[in-house]
């Protein structure tokens, strides 16, 4: 038999998973101290609950959808939100979640592109004030900088502002949404491909190359607002929500850089307002998105009748895991080894491992008869730093001998030294 893994997925070794589990740890104390508080929803949904109008027909055809069932895999945490939202009507608002977990797409795998990976959302149901915007993105921020990615710039949109450049254009409104899934290939299909396929909804290629050199210009966010204000006078409303979420961010001493990308464009159908990503390089080569976000407040009402403003965010925990930088990884969680000699010495080893791990340290306990010189050679290999050896002398005394395996250094201590040593 070849053993394999499905294309798109991975394994994650002890030590990965350790660093993995402190990335989620620490990303999900920042979300709490931003006021998000967590559910928790099925891998599983209805086929009727992912496959409405929110994805769109490229998103749906990522579905993976269960053989003989009406039933499909998250794609997202933001359709199952929405849904969660139309069976729970008596939700106090503002409405703040996080959820952190695993969905599915059955995309193309390539670099930092898999098809089972892990998000860690935010959203905020019921509002639709400008700082609910700034809050959402701000906490994605400082979420990365706290697992050590400080280099990273947020691009931001609008889907309204691009909705007024298409119709300044002479797309048809209702061909809006497809005119914006184009834009969205962008960087991966380019200009002249774009241009091609947006000609097919009506503009000529002379104006829809005027607009792609327009959204293409490059200045500063003020510039670029001043642009806007020229060109779509008639979104000035929308225009302003930008510059005041943009403004509102300042006041959060971010490290990254914020931009204007007219550009951008999200693909996904529910969003209604502001979009971003955070995007980093790599040897001057922007990387794919480590986290995105946007303003939907159109979606509750596609699984109730109410309608709901909603905004969120979402870091690819799988993405960032790959960009940073690791260093040694840890083998295991194990502060100390506890290593005995002989066998009438195991309880006295039991005993001394519960009282470390009462005490809140984490203990590996020798569970073989090797020989010492073995039992250290198998803590060096795991990069514990500690190992109590128990022999005959140490179990009568009811002392410990604790080694230091990086110094050498060997002291005789009692158990309650030990622990204190231990915990400093």
């Amino acid at each position: 038999m070849n053993v394999s893994l499905p294309r798109g997925t991975r394994d994650y070794s002890p030590g990965e998973a350790i660093l993995l589990n402190k990335i989620i740890s620490t990303i999900e104390e920042t979300f709490k101290r931003f006021g998000f508080h967590p559910i928790d929803t099925p891998g599983i949904e209805l086929l009727e609950t992912l496959t409405g109008k929110a994805y769109g027909d490229d998103a749906k055809k990522e579905l993976y959808i269960l053989e003989g069932k009406e039933e499909g895999l998250r794609y997202d945490f933001t359709v199952p939100l929405a849904r969660y939202i139309a069976m729970n009507r008596d939700i106090p608002l503002p409405f703040k979640r996080y959820q952190i977990g695993k969905v599915w797409r059955m995309d193309e795998p390539q670099k930092m592109r898999a098809r089972e990976f892990i998000q860690a959302d935010i959203d905020i149901v019921g509002t639709s004030e400008p700082i609910s915007d700034a809050e959402s993105i701000a906490a994605i921020a400082q979420a990365i900088e706290a697992i050590g990615v400080r280099d990273y710039t947020i691009l931001i949109n609008s889907r309204l502002v691009l909705d007024a450049l298409l119709g300044k254009l002479g797309v048809p409104q209702d061909k809006y949404t497809n005119a914006i899934r184009i834009l969205d290939k962008l960087s991966k299909i380019g200009k002249d491909e774009v241009a091609k396929q947006i000609g097919s909804l009506g503009p000529g290629r002379e104006e829809i190359g005027g607009m792609l050199e327009f959204i293409g210009m490059q200045g500063d966010n003020k510039e670029t607002i001043e642009r806007l204000k020229s060109k779509i006078p008639e979104a000035s409303e929308e225009i302003g929500k930008l510059t005041s979420i943009i403004g509102l961010l300042g006041k959060y001493g971010l490290s990254g850089k914020i931009t204007i990308d007219l550009s951008l464009a999200r693909g996904l159908d529910y969003y209604t307002g502001g979009v971003w990503e955070f995007v980093v390089f790599e040897e001057g080569k922007r990387l794919p998105s480590i986290a995105s976000g946007g303003r939907y407040d159109n979606l509750m009402e596609m699984y109730s009748k109410n309608s709901t403003p909603a905004v969120g965010s979402a870091i690819g925990v799988s993405r960032v895991f790959e960009i940073l930088d690791k260093g040694e990884i840890l083998r295991t969680n194990a502060k100390v080894h506890v290593a005995y000699i002989k066998e009438e010495n195991q309880e006295y080893a039991m005993s001394v491992a519960n009282a470390m791990r009462q005490a809140g340290i984490y203990v590996d306990l020798g569970l073989t008869k090797r020989a010492l010189a073995k039992q250290l050679e198998y803590a060096n290999s795991m990069h514990i730093r500690y190992v109590a050896i128990l022999g005959n002398a140490e179990r009568e005394a009811k002392r410990i001998k604790l080694r230091d395996m990086i110094s050498g250094e060997e002291q005789t201590l009692s158990a309650e030294e030990a622990i204190l040593k231990l915990k400093s």
